[in-house]
């Protein structure tokens, strides 16, 4: 493999701790409280192994196809040739001009819903985290679901994405990769993307991209300790959607939020029946800035 940073001996196949840590449970459910422990082990006791690529298929897709040989990776790519994101949609950009990470662990415990679902808001909030450090004189917000959004003198564009993807076994999930990128360089959109985008750079904010992508990896890590419902009600925070007023693809009337569940669904209530819903797919979802 192509990369920078080559594999540790003692963290291939997973370290002794890994292993060891691994042992202690059975396969049934366990305690938020290990939960946790099994998150601040990635942290402190095992660091990913890094790998940075020239040209990759797909930071996801790499990462997967490491984590038959490694618990914890972090892909990075010059390039990515089949980039994507929600439901397989082409994700865009130039050699060199942006971000394009994902990060991987394999699961050691069986990990609940609501911890599965917290990735997305751990993904999210690193990348908006590091985008307003570099860029503290733009106006950046999250966009359900998965939508990192900047003021541009045009209105909103998207700047980031993030997807996240689990691997089951039956029903319990074996790994997760976090996958983030961000439109940093770029500066020239293709015509067959609906929505608004833009960049750092045409936002005037000059950063290069090794900085963002150590700055990524901090917070990702940082976010990797804390517990689910506190990545929850950050993530519910930040897109700041309660009370608002919401279209549903395919649905007649207007919706009212009352929650996002801890699964990250929403919950609406139809202004004029009363009748509640639960939106379990966030892209037929459309509400006013």
């Amino acid at each position: 493999m192509d990369c920078i940073q080559r594999k540790s001996t003692a963290q291939k196949n997973g370290s002794v701790a890994q292993v060891s840590f691994a042992r202690i449970f059975t396969n049934k459910l366990v305690s938020p409280i290990v939960v946790q422990f099994h998150n601040l082990f990635y942290k402190f006791v095992l660091r990913p192994i890094e790998f940075h690529l020239p040209i990759v298929s797909s930071t996801n897709d790499y990462a997967k196809e490491l984590l038959g040989s490694y618990p914890y990776v972090l892909v990075t790519a010059q390039h990515q040739t089949a980039g994507r994101g929600r439901k397989g949609r082409a994700w865009h950009g130039d050699y060199g001009a942006n971000i394009y990470a994902s990060v991987g662990l394999r699961h050691s415990v069986d990990i609940g819903t609501d911890e599965l679902s917290a990735y997305m808001g751990r993904g999210a909030l690193s990348v908006l985290r590091v985008l307003r450090k570099h860029g503290p004189g733009v106006q950046f917000r999250l966009k359900y679901p998965n939508d990192v959004q900047a003021l541009t003198s045009e209105g909103w564009g998207k700047i980031a994405g993030v997807l996240v993807e689990h691997e089951f076994h039956g029903s319990r999930c074996i790994s997760t990769i976090v996958g983030m990128g961000i439109n940093v360089e770029q500066h020239v959109f293709p015509d067959t993307i609906a929505q608004r985008c833009t960049s750092l750079r045409l936002l005037d904010v000059g950063v290069a991209v090794s900085s963002l992508l150590n700055d990524l990896r901090d917070e990702m890590a940082d976010l990797m300790t804390r517990p689910w419902f506190d990545v929850h009600a950050s993530w519910v925070n930040e897109l700041d959607m309660s009370g608002k007023e919401l279209r549903i693809a395919d649905t007649e009337g207007i919706w009212k939020l009352l929650r996002i569940a801890s699964d990250g669904r929403l919950i609406v209530r139809n202004v004029v029946t009363q009748m509640e819903r639960t939106v379990t797919d966030g892209d037929t979802v459309r509400y006013q800035d």
